[in-house]
């Protein structure tokens, strides 16, 4: 008779790749914002802008005059493709604000958002952020037509109590009930909220809309002296308007 104490096990049905899957993944190195050298030491900002969705990246190469480069965000397992960190950030010197563009030609993955999201804002300290960013079909609980323009918004506690940050104020909250949104805006929406931040999330849908359809567009557009109806969206990242905001 077998003595199941003391008998060796049977092999496992598992092979050393399969056994691989419960391990702990390996520790993702930190993300890391590299200053512009003509910004050893900068202050912080009242506002932060993210630009995500093409309809809010379509606004900057109409700006007036390309901004200086403020800092780069780089993930230290991605390959800088052209030379092109997933986020740049900007600063607009006329209003103060930075404008940070996600519109590298490798996105941020999503398993890396909430670093990213922390890294960002820490590093910066603004006292407002605005999100601009776009509606995800499969996220959206009600009915989208391609051709019926929708924005709404989600803010922090700290935005409600004043009334939603900059531009965001005259945007109603995203509906119907159920909605969610996720990605790079959603964690710095979160992260905001954690330190107490006053921050809004504008979501606009179709995804390639031109800004003048939407208000919260049209007031960002009037603080950074850019004409809407000159600006179309589309695929921002290589574009030859660009080309002044890379040297």
């Amino acid at each position: 008779m077998e003595d199941v104490v003391t008998d060796a096990p049977p092999p496992s049905r598992f092979s050393p790749d399969d056994l691989d899957n419960f391990a702990a993944p390996p520790p993702q190195p930190t993300p890391i914002l590299v200053v512009s050298p003509a910004n050893p030491s900068p202050a912080p900002r009242r506002l932060l802008i993210l630009l995500i969705s093409p309809t809010s990246l379509a606004l900057l190469p109409h700006l007036p005059s390309p901004p200086p480069l403020h800092a780069s965000l780089l993930l230290p397992e991605l390959p800088l493709e052209r030379s092109q960190p997933p986020i740049r950030v900007y600063l607009h010197a006329p209003s103060g604000a930075l404008l940070a563009a996600a519109h590298g030609p490798a996105p941020v993955p999503a398993h890396r958002a909430r670093a990213v999201a922390r890294s960002l804002v820490s590093a910066l300290q603004p006292e407002e952020v605005l999100v601009l960013d776009a509606v995800r079909s499969g996220a959206y609980r009600g009915r989208l037509a391609a051709d019926e323009p929708v924005e709404g918004k989600l803010e922090t506690r700290a935005a409600r109590g004043r009334g939603g940050v900059g531009a965001a104020r005259g945007v109603a909250a995203l509906a119907p009930p159920g909605s969610v949104v996720d990605g790079l805006g959603a964690a710095v929406l979160a992260e905001c909220e954690m330190r107490g931040k006053a921050a809004s999330m504008v979501v606009t849908w179709p995804e390639g809309a031109r800004p003048a359809e939407f208000g919260v567009m049209r007031r960002v557009a009037a603080e950074l002296g850019v004409d809407p109806a000159k600006a179309a969206a589309g695929r921002v990242a290589g574009r030859a308007e660009l080309d002044a905001l890379y040297t």
